[in-house]
């Protein structure tokens, strides 16, 4: 069996967003047919699971919308004024115990960042550095929540399609190797969007950190 993660924007005791966890049948075959396959199974026991709602697939299987907030396509304003991608200012801030930030990595091209020997011999990672402000690890996945919270605020074009989702998927998210979901990441936005807490949590790290764990009665 496959086993994905989904998102509910939705505020609750668990805090901004519901994670749920989906089985279905695994789909075996060549990479993009079997992916094409999977996402559809996975819709399917989904929509079985909820009560309705329409749902937005985040990665490069997804709809226009879909694919425009995959951390590759999706882009940052810097304090220099040039876009980058979500993807590439993320691994640029990372502070390891022997080095980092390296901030060169913003304006690479994936393969190199990826093909990048820096990471590999600079010890543990320790947090983030970003526009002068530090982040920690804990939880692993909050700074880029936070790059992707500030990159879609920018995008305006794309607010009212994401107020639709009900529920958020990535069909290309492994469970078991990746801490990262861009699939979370926008469901955030779209939970803060509708608290009106946009602007606040976007004020200061405090405020960030504060909102960010914030549980709903």
């Amino acid at each position: 069996m496959a086993k994905r993660l989904y998102f509910i924007p939705k505020s609750s005791y668990q805090g901004l967003i519901v994670e749920k966890t989906v089985y279905f049948p695994e789909i075996r075959g060549e990479r993009a047919h079997s992916m094409k396959k999977t996402l559809e199974t996975m819709l399917h026991v989904i929509r079985a699971k909820e009560s309705g709602g329409e749902i937005l697939e985040v990665s490069p299987y997804g709809n226009a919308v879909g694919k425009a907030c995959t951390p590759g396509l999706l882009k940052l304003k810097g304090e220099d004024g040039v876009a980058y991608p979500v993807a590439a200012l993320y691994e640029a801030a990372k502070v390891y115990e022997e080095g980092g930030p390296y901030e060169d990595l913003k304006s690479k091209r994936p393969e190199e960042i990826l093909g990048d020997q820096r990471h590999r011999h600079a010890g543990s990672l320790m947090g983030f550095h970003f526009e002068n402000e530090a982040f920690t690890t804990n939880p692993r996945h909050k700074f880029f929540d936070y790059l992707y919270i500030r990159a879609l605020k920018e995008r305006e074009d794309l607010h009212e399609a994401l107020l639709n989702a009900e529920i958020v998927t990535d069909v290309t998210y492994q469970m078991s190797s990746m801490y990262l979901s861009p699939a979370r990441s926008v469901s955030y936005f779209i939970s803060l969007y509708r608290e009106g807490l946009l602007d606040k949590v976007l004020s200061s790290s405090e405020e960030f950190d504060r909102i960010y764990t914030m549980t709903f009665p």
